[in-house]
């Protein structure tokens, strides 16, 4: 009986210390046509349906100052920083970072877009992640 109990034990244990070993990582996957998508809606305005920063929005000559800023070439990312800073481009969707032409974040230039579903996290990270996967798809000359 006593043998039985420490093998039944034993038995667990060991299945418990297993499971999580063969239990791949996964991360949630980044939906690259969701991104696109996003970007045709929200970014090209400004920085162009290539994403190099010929967008209808950019007037260097508009009273409106915020539409004088020359929007970034967002293909050139990764030569720029030597990689594609993903976490550079998740803040400045959010609004982080001091883009002036983003605005504050309380009014981004895309609007309530992302803030309106604070109440669902879960979609914002999506959508920020969809949104950054597809401009890393979009680098030239990735080193």
């Amino acid at each position: 009986m006593r043998f039985t109990r420490f093998s039944i034990l034993l038995f667990g244990v060991c299945v418990c210390s297993v499971t999580p070993a063969q239990t791949p990582n996964v991360r949630a996957k980044a939906n690259v046509a969701a991104g696109k998508g996003l970007f045709r809606e929200h970014c090209a305005a400004c920085h162009g349906a290539d994403g190099k920063g010929g967008g209808s929005m950019y007037d260097p000559l508009s009273a409106d100052p915020s539409r004088r800023i020359p929007p970034a070439d967002l293909t050139q990312l990764a030569q720029k920083y030597a990689e594609f800073p993903t976490a550079r481009v998740q803040d400045s969707i959010h609004s982080k970072g001091s883009i002036a032409a983003h605005g504050t974040p309380n009014m981004p230039a895309w609007g309530d877009i992302f803030y309106n579903q604070k109440s669902n996290p879960k979609l914002v990270e999506r959508r920020v992640r969809d949104l950054t996967a597809y401009i890393e798809s979009i680098q030239e000359g990735k080193k």
